[in-house]
């Protein structure tokens, strides 16, 4: 025999063992699907239930009926392989061909082996079996579900808001034009719109219960593409045009009974106001619809004014805007929108015009501005910590609430103002601290920046409500030093950006109102320096010193040296005047003023060459460049003492100038020499 020959039948029975091991393992599959086929009741690839395999001819992997199956045979005589059948196994069969490879005319994979769950292990050595659950339906037949999403807008939704709106106008309408043109007494209006609200709440639960059953009864759900809310309920866009145009005009119908007839108490309105407005608003975030919100809480703000126009116009609106805060916050960035700025502007108008009306009406104004502002920041905290919002809707909550309580302190009733300002931008500013302390991700870093800005804004007013220009100066530049300490010290951006600002503000403030420059001229410094110049320009030294000491923890070097730079100067400059107003202040005290102004110029220019000595001398100066930085300031002091000194001061104190300069510069000249030498020159001294 040939040796070649031997070879190639060992080759091709080895192999044909294999075939018949794969086609043995391929049987015990169909098998196992026959059986779970038969267990689980639902078709397998077309088979009904109750029928057999047998009685299935179009199942998946099983040729017609009819068709013989392929069988193996053993060639040159090899013996079956163990595990074998002693029958013959039909071969796996696919639709189009029986060995067409995968995918191939089988573009859903639905023949293909099913995927592995990822929290349930799958048995491999029976891959027709998960973990639990039998193989019930081919695998493209179940539709994956979709995630929760808000109904979206359609015509109907717009058509339905539309004629919401329309007929909430009318209603309004007839509240107030049957009045001018007496069409009908005034029990007829209240109760022909009251009938109408009932009437059209009623027509919308009953649309919206018809609806529900519609849509859940199986032989009536014909549309699988209707939309539906969060909870897998469709909602019904007339029921909730007619359910909020019902609630809005119940509202108009009770603030016109209180505020045009007076037949019932405004405690009692205030109560049945708010009571339909949360009901509104429980309605709209079961139903989980914007729209419905913003027709109940927009259609009452904004139709409510051509009612009534007197004090408690605001506080009804106030009420039904912090109902829907509670209640329907999470409804969407056009529902923060109607309940924060509408109530937000109207209480800040009738703030600014507070003094025309009594003190009960102040006092209601006050508390509603007050309790409003709290619920816009109690959302605001609630939507960064729970709901995880759009990082806009903080500003658009906290913002416009804290609108009206930039106008209490200048209210008559609240004189002196200032301590209630100080309270309310102090409350503000502590969450701001809290919110940024308690998260690091992007929400509580805004809720942070807009709290602490609006305290910010709050604390500069309260200080222009504090009275006296000189205190208000020196209140902002308190202000100030205490964000630049805050920012060093904490590291947050807006904290950074608050400083600077404050900072830049502060220093204005001061040249505006203290007139630094008054330090040049003998007769106006004299006649216009007072103690509190003295203690604003050391508060604005303070704030130049802590503004160095800021640029050095919080900016690159290059940036760091250059606002250490100006800050230095800003610092030197202040505190020149510090001197200049202190000399005259204690010259007034003793009598001679203008003896005080002259001490105080030698003395600064002893400083000036002084300062600018230390830094071209410091071997290891902590300010880059500061060695330039010192022969500008020489070169001023020295400009000064030529131009200033010279004409300013009299005799003994001219002398005394030139002799201290000039004793400064020759040590200077001396040090220096003695530190630009080269090492190892050994010239004598």
């Amino acid at each position: 025999m040939n040796p070649q020959q031997s070879d190639l039948q060992r080759a091709l029975a080895d192999l044909d063992a294999r075939l018949g091991r794969i086609t043995a393992e391929v049987g015990e599959v169909r098998a196992g699907l026959s059986a779970l086929a038969r267990q689980s009741g639902p078709a397998v690839g077309g088979q009904s239930p109750g029928e057999s395999p047998a009685e299935s001819p179009w199942r998946a992997g099983a040729p017609p009926q009819g068709t013989p199956h392929p069988v193996t045979p053993a060639p040159f005589g090899a013996p079956a392989p163990a595990g074998a059948p002693s029958q013959p196994v039909p071969a796996p069969a696919r639709p189009g061909g029986p060995w067409r490879p995968p995918g191939q005319d089988d573009p859903a994979g639905r023949y293909g082996p099913p995927p592995a769950h990822p929290d349930r292990p799958a048995h491999p050595d029976r891959p027709w079996q998960q973990a639990d659950r039998p193989w019930r339906q081919p695998w493209d037949a179940a539709p994956r579900q979709s995630p929760r999403r808000r109904p979206r807008i359609t015509a109907a939704t717009v058509i339905a808001a539309i004629g919401g709106s329309v007929m909430l106008a009318g209603i309004a309408f007839l509240l107030v034009v049957a009045i001018q043109a007496g069409l009908f007494p005034p029990l007829a209006r209240v109760v022909a719109a009251a009938v109408l609200a009932v009437v059209l709440v009623g027509l919308g639960l009953r649309l919206q219960s018809r609806h529900d059953a519609a849509i859940t009864d199986p032989t009536a759900h014909t549309d699988p593409r209707a939309a539906s809310d969060p909870d897998g309920t469709p909602v019904n866009p007339g029921a909730l045009a007619l359910v909020g145009t019902g609630l809005a005009a119940a509202m108009l119908d009770v603030i016109a009974s209180t505020t045009l007839y007076l037949w019932i108490p405004v405690p009692a309105a205030y109560m049945f106001v708010g009571g339909l407005a949360l009901g509104g608003m429980a309605l709209a975030g079961r139903w989980s619809s914007g729209l419905l919100a913003c027709l109940v809480s927009a259609g009452t703000m904004l139709l409510a004014p051509l009612i009534s126009t007197g004090v408690e116009l605001p506080i009804f609106v106030a009420i039904v805007g912090i109902a829907t805060a509670v209640l329907a916050a999470e409804l969407g960035a056009a529902v923060r929108v109607v309940w924060s700025v509408l109530p937000g502007f109207l209480l800040a108008g009738y703030l600014s015009q507070a003094a025309l009306h009594s003190r009960g009406e102040q006092i209601a104004l006050i508390a509603t501005a007050l309790v409003f502002a709290a619920v816009g920041v109690g959302v605001a905290w609630f939507d960064t910590a729970r709901r995880r919002p759009a990082l806009a809707n903080a500003a658009l909550v906290v913002v416009p609430t804290a609108l009206p309580l930039a106008l209490l302190p200048a209210t008559h009733l609240l004189r002196p103002g200032w301590p209630v300002g100080l309270a309310l931008a102090a409350a503000y500013l502590a969450v701001a601290v809290l919110a940024g302390r308690t998260g690091r991700d992007r929400a509580h870093v805004l809720l942070a920046a807009v709290t602490g800005f609006v305290g910010s804004a709050l604390l500069l007013l309260t200080w222009v409500e504090l009275g006296g220009r000189e205190l208000t100066g020196f209140a902002l530049t308190l202000s100030a030093l205490a964000y630049v300490v805050a920012a060093g010290l904490w590291g947050r951006r807006w904290v950074d950006l608050v400083a600077v600002a404050a900072s830049v503000i502060a220093v204005l403030v001061y040249a505006a109102v203290n007139q630094p420059h008054l330090a040049l001229s003998e007769r106006l410094a004299v006649r216009e320096f007072t103690y509190w110049d003295v203690v604003s320009a050391f508060a604005i030294t303070v704030l130049a010193v802590a503004v160095t000491w800021w640029a050095r923890r919080r900016l690159p070097r290059e940036a760091a040296t250059r606002v250490m730079m100006v800050g230095a100067v800003v610092a030197l400059a202040a505190f020149s005047v510090m001197v200049v107003a202190a000399g005259v202040v204690i010259g007034d005290l003793t009598g001679v003023a203008r003896n005080g102004f002259l001490a105080a110029h030698l003395v600064v220019t002893v400083l000036w060459i002084c300062c600018a000595a230390w830094l071209v001398l410091t071997a290891n100066p902590r300010v880059a460049d500061a060695r330039r930085l010192g022969f500008v300031l020489g070169s001023l002091a020295l400009a000064k003492l030529l131009l200033l000194d010279l004409a300013t001061l009299p005799g003994l104190f001219r002398v005394l100038s030139f002799i201290a300069v000039g004793a400064v510069m020759l040590a200077v000249a001396v040090r220096y020499r003695k530190e630009t030498e080269p090492s190892g020159s050994g010239s004598p001294t």
